[in-house]
């Protein structure tokens, strides 16, 4: 009779420690625009180039603790490209480049989160540009203090994988292949 008391007694504390120690459930956030950034760099005649789209929204599933339901979507519209020069800019939104008249969007969206100590996280998912899908890896930096959260990364892309660049410009001549996009995301929590 003590013994069943004893586990009577023991077995709620037992459930609250067990229930404590249960991971967080990835939690929705919401993108702060201001300060929020999709930035890249490209060489053009050898000199570098820096840009950013300025229209892109995000949908972010996160918890460090629930890495199986964290996910990430990105939609960028290709036609708010700025690179400081509109008749650049009127170039890359053409046929040779984006052809945002065809395909007006690119897309990332995630199918693994894998953590890699501290604050670090490698984010495996699928980028199609021109309805062509690769699947890439972006490291990321996320860092969240209470409801808010930044999420930095970069990743080095090849214009060719994604027939950014024909005609004339398939070649490296003018602008090379590599592209380096920088992402810098803020978030609330939208809970």
């Amino acid at each position: 009779m003590r013994r069943l008391l004893l586990m009577t007694a023991t077995l709620p504390l037992a459930l609250f420690v067990v229930g404590g120690l249960t991971t967080a459930e990835a939690r929705d956030w919401r993108m702060i625009k201001d300060g929020s950034t999709l930035a890249f760099t490209f060489r053009q005649m050898g000199s570098a180039v820096r840009g950013r789209f300025d229209d892109f929204t995000t949908d972010i599933t996160f918890a460090p603790d629930d890495l199986d339901d964290a996910s990430v979507t990105t939609e960028i519209a290709i036609d708010s490209v700025d690179t400081g020069n509109a008749e650049r800019d009127a170039g890359i939104v053409g046929e040779d480049w984006f052809d945002t008249a065809t395909f007006p969007t690119a897309r990332f969206e995630s199918t693994d989160f894998e953590h890699q100590g501290g604050d670090t996280y490698r984010v495996t998912g699928e980028l199609t540009v021109r309805d062509i899908t690769e699947v890439v890896e972006l490291p990321m930096t996320i860092d969240i203090d209470g409801d808010r959260a930044t999420a930095t990364g970069s990743i080095e892309l090849d214009r060719r994988s994604f027939e950014v660049g024909r005609g004339d410009w398939a070649t490296d001549t003018a602008v090379g292949y590599d592209v380096v996009l920088e992402i810098e995301v803020v978030a609330e929590a939208a809970d």
